[in-house]
C-alpha cells in the first residue's frame, strides 16, 4: 500500500477513536444523571417501594386532571360572561363654562364589547361640579347626548371589542 493511503487511514481512524470515546463520555454523564434522578425518587419517599412512589405519582396525576376540569369550566362561565363585561373606556376631556379654565369637566364612556352601558358626565363650575349619568344601548345615548359625550362614546368604540378564543 501507498504511503498515503495509510496516513489517511490512520488518521480516519483516530478521528472515529475520538468521537467515539468522546459519544462513552456523553453516555456515561447522561447514565449518572439517570441514576441520580432514580435514587432520588426511591429514596424521598423512605420506606416507599419503587412501585408504591409510582402509585402516588399516578395519583397526583389523576388529582391534576380534575383539578384541570374544574378551571376549564371555570374559564368556560368566565369567557361567557366577558361580553358583558365593561371592555371598552372612551374619555373626553373639556371647558364647559367659559369662567372656568384649564378643561377640568369630562365625559366617561364605559361599554361592553357590544357598546352597552353608560356615559358619565361630570360638568365643572366655579360654584361646584355636576355629574350626570345616562345609559348607552348598542352605541347609541338614551336621551339626547352632548357633544362630549358623543365623542367619549366614540372613542370607547373604537377600542377593539372583546372576542372569545376559538377552541
Amino acid at each position: 500500500m501507498d504511503r498515503e493511503v495509510l496516513l489517511a487511514i490512520a488518521v480516519a481512524g483516530a478521528i472515529i477513536a475520538v468521537l467515539a470515546l468522546l459519544l462513552a463520555v456523553i453516555s456515561i454523564r447522561n447514565l449518572r444523571r439517570l441514576r441520580a434522578d432514580y435514587t432520588s425518587l426511591v429514596s424521598e419517599s423512605g420506606v416507599l417501594s419503587a412501585e408504591q412512589r409510582f402509585a402516588q405519582v399516578l395519583e397526583r396525576v389523576a388529582q391534576l386532571g380534575v383539578s384541570s376540569q374544574v378551571m376549564g369550566s371555570r374559564l368556560s362561565s368566565l369567557e361567557e360572561a366577558a361580553p358583558g363585561a365593561l371592555s371598552r373606556m372612551g374619555l373626553i376631556q373639556f371647558q364647559a363654562f367659559e369662567d372656568v379654565g384649564g378643561g377640568q369637566s369630562s365625559a366617561l364612556a364605559l361599554l361592553d364589547s357590544v357598546g352597552s352601558g353608560v356615559v358619565i358626565t361630570a360638568l365643572h363650575a366655579r360654584v361646584g361640579t355636576r355629574i350626570y349619568v345616562k345609559r348607552v344601548i348598542e352605541g347609541r345615548g338614551e336621551g339626547t347626548l352632548g357633544t362630549e359625550e358623543s365623542a367619549a362614546i366614540a372613542a370607547a368604540l373604537a377600542q377593539p371589542a372583546y372576542s372569545a378564543p376559538q377552541r
